[in-house]
């Protein structure tokens, strides 16, 4: 009984924010992201994503590639870059990462910074299910964000601008430490390789291909804010 009472506390809508936190520490969030050519209503293909995270490690998870950045113990960035069909991963030093590099960007998909520039236009909902809605308009572009303050997840967010809008939409989401835990293993089992060590490793028909085809650029969400920075993290080399 008194386990039931405590997870009924925990997902109760009047839970304190800090019990919030605490549950959306480790989580599994699919989202989805659909493109729209505003002048002749052409809906481009949805692309999908998953993002994955705890307190120190966050990824996130196309159909092929995943993006994963660990937050080290001096708050430095390591990411690396897992091939899904060839279960092998890039490792790349802090150092190696161009641009700022904002956990918070990571971690939530948006970061503090850019939040904190927006404007609160209007709030509903408590505890694990409180929804502040933001808006932000640079130029002829308009950014508007549904954030779910207390879980620290992006529900949704429009970038509309004369030409093109796109809209990334929170699917669903599980709060699942186990499982959590358990796809990071998988992924920390495959063979990875340092970035640095490519070069010497052009035998290596795998690192080859990559070296041929160059790298993505940018992560899988495929996001990006009004000055085109990618909202959904990446890094350049």
């Amino acid at each position: 009984m008194k386990k039931l009472i405590a997870s009924l506390l925990l997902i109760s809508p009047l839970a304190s924010a800090s019990q919030c936190a605490l549950e959306s520490q480790y989580v599994q969030a699919n989202y989805q992201v659909n493109s729209e050519q505003t002048t002749n209503n052409t809906l481009a293909q949805a692309q999908q994503f998953t993002l994955w995270r705890t307190p120190h490690q966050v990824a996130e998870q196309g159909s092929e590639l995943v993006e994963v950045w660990q937050q080290l113990s001096n708050q430095q960035i390591r990411p690396i870059r897992y091939f899904q069909a060839h279960q092998r991963g890039i490792e790349y030093q802090p150092s190696e990462v161009q641009g700022e590099q904002d956990w918070s960007t990571k971690y939530q998909l948006v970061s503090d910074d850019f939040i904190a520039k927006m404007t609160l236009k209007s709030e509903q909902g408590e505890g694990c299910e409180q929804l502040q809605n933001y808006q932000l308009v640079q130029g002829d572009t308009k950014i508007e964000l549904a954030w779910l303050v207390n879980k620290k997840l992006l529900s949704s967010m429009r970038i509309s601008k004369p030409q093109l809008t796109q809209t990334l939409t929170l699917d669903k989401v599980k709060f699942d430490k186990a499982a959590v835990m358990q796809q990071f293993a998988n992924w920390d089992s495959f063979q990875t390789t340092d970035y640095a060590d490519i070069g010497d490793n052009e035998g290596d028909p795998f690192l080859a291909k990559m070296i041929n085809l160059g790298f993505i650029e940018h992560g899988a969400s495929g996001f990006y804010d009004a000055g085109g920075k990618a909202l959904g993290g990446g890094h350049s080399h």
